[in-house]
């Protein structure tokens, strides 16, 4: 009867509103949230975290092939903030470039500028056991460049000529800036509330920066990292002992 007809058709546009008002509302909810800025190195969950985000349909970057890190510097160069161009995202991990030739560039280390161009920010300080992350460093390779490694020493080369490179030098170079990083993150952060740690080797850290990210607004609904970025074999043995993808 076409009174019931159109009582359906109400009814079904009704339901289709609701339905768009609170779709809406949650990308609202999305675009409002404070940005996160991963800043430990790579090789320590950045990929996992950034699923972590990914998956619940937050706009996370990862690397992009170290156009992040790129985009940064330029910016910077041009006294631009850091993220024009990329801005629309909401979560950042893996701000690095190594090029082929040798030349890097660590992003995350520009942490308290993202801390003052993008107030209200969360940063993500993501470490694991020293010794594993240079072993994990030392095999990193890409079917494109090689050995990771290898490309550093080209980029130390550049910057000492006529000293030959050798693994060691790296090596200590990895050590020094690790604990550089460490200690300008925890000397910048001192007395702030938006600086979230997360030991990836640790189960029960893991759970409680997703606790904290929640409270921040984020509606995630994994208990734990995802485990991207590794051999099966690894990601068993990692599975028994709580760990995360590099």
């Amino acid at each position: 009867m076409p009174g019931i007809k159109a009582d359906q058709q109400s009814k079904w546009c009704n339901q289709t509103h609701d339905k768009l008002v609170t779709l809406k509302f949650l990308m609202m909810q999305k675009t409002n949230l404070p940005k996160v800025f991963v800043i430990g190195h790579h090789k320590i969950a950045t990929r996992s975290i950034h699923q972590l985000f990914k998956v619940d349909g937050y706009k996370s970057i990862h690397w992009k092939g170290g156009r992040i890190a790129e985009t940064m510097l330029k910016n910077m160069r041009m006294s631009q903030p850091l993220l024009k161009g990329i801005e629309s995202a909401s979560v950042y991990s893996d701000m690095e470039y190594l090029h082929d030739d040798g030349e890097f560039f660590y992003g995350h280390r520009l942490f308290p500028i993202l801390d003052l161009q993008y107030p209200g920010s969360i940063f993500i300080f993501n470490t694991r056991n020293l010794d594993s992350w240079i072993k994990s460093q030392l095999a990193h390779k890409s079917k494109k460049s090689g050995l990771y490694v290898r490309r550093i020493r080209k980029g130390l080369k550049t910057i000492y000529p006529g000293r030959k490179i050798k693994n060691r030098d790296v090596i200590k170079m990895w050590r020094r800036t690790w604990q550089q990083h460490e200690d300008e993150v925890n000397r910048y952060f001192s007395g702030k509330s938006n600086l979230l740690r997360v030991n990836i080797e640790s189960v029960e850290s893991k759970k409680q920066l997703i606790s904290s990210l929640r409270t921040f607004g984020y509606q995630l609904t994994s208990d734990d990292l995802p485990y991207v970025g590794a051999t099966p074999k690894k990601r068993k043995i990692s599975s028994r002992h709580g760990k995360s993808a590099d």
